[in-house]
């Protein structure tokens, strides 16, 4: 094994070769604990607003504060297979988005940093609360397969190892070194699920690195 001097990029050297690039092929979207299948594109936006302090009697901004809750998104894309419709694939009791009532969670399972057969060091990540907001389908002559087109709303995100409760941010799949974390352990809280929000947390004013 080598190392890059420049980048600490890790090469394999003699007869030992290891895939180290994410590969699509390990992931898994479960609803309901059973995975959807046919899915050909799943795309998520994390989106937070926020907002320059300026100060009369300075040429600058002083700070740069969150304004808004993170917002999330998802887009989906899906073959028609198996007679079933996106949201049916997705374990919902319609077809059309006017007829949801109640919210879901999807959950992505990425096997890639998992170093066992097991899942319990694999990447979850939880998408709580989800809503479709906008679904497509084109029939079109110049392609006979049909597709769908969805984007979903969720009310919050998170991510851990395969147990649930392990935080993961920064980790990586060999550790990574110089990691920064805030001294108050709440940036870690918040991305594995135990907090909603980082910004309502306490000591927020005294909070370094």
């Amino acid at each position: 094994m080598s190392i890059s001097p420049n980048t600490n990029t890790v090469f394999d050297a003699g007869s030992i070769g290891q895939t180290r690039t994410g590969l699509s092929t390990q992931i898994a979207i479960l609803v309901n604990g059973e995975a959807v299948g046919a899915i050909q594109s799943f795309g998520q936006t994390q989106q937070r607003s926020t907002k320059p302090i300026t100060e009369v009697g300075t040429d600058g901004v002083i700070e740069i504060v969150p304004s808004s809750a993170t917002q999330i998104t998802l887009s989906i894309q899906r073959m028609v297979f198996d007679g079933l419709s996106l949201t049916e694939a997705f374990k919902r009791g319609f077809m059309n988005i006017a007829a949801q009532r109640i919210p879901f969670d999807i959950v992505v399972v990425d096997r890639f940093s998992s170093a066992s057969d097991g899942d319990n060091e694999a990447l979850v990540t939880i998408y709580k609360n989800c809503w479709f907001t906008n679904l497509s389908k084109t029939y079109s002559s110049q392609d006979y397969v049909i597709s769908e087109n969805a984007s979903v709303s969720c009310e919050t995100v998170y991510t851990t190892r395969g147990d649930l409760v392990t935080p993961v941010g920064g980790e990586g799949h060999l550790g990574n070194s110089n990691v920064q974390t805030d001294t108050e352990g709440i940036e870690q809280e918040v991305d594995s699920g135990t907090f909603r929000g980082s910004m309502a947390n306490r000591n927020i004013v005294n909070s370094t690195y």
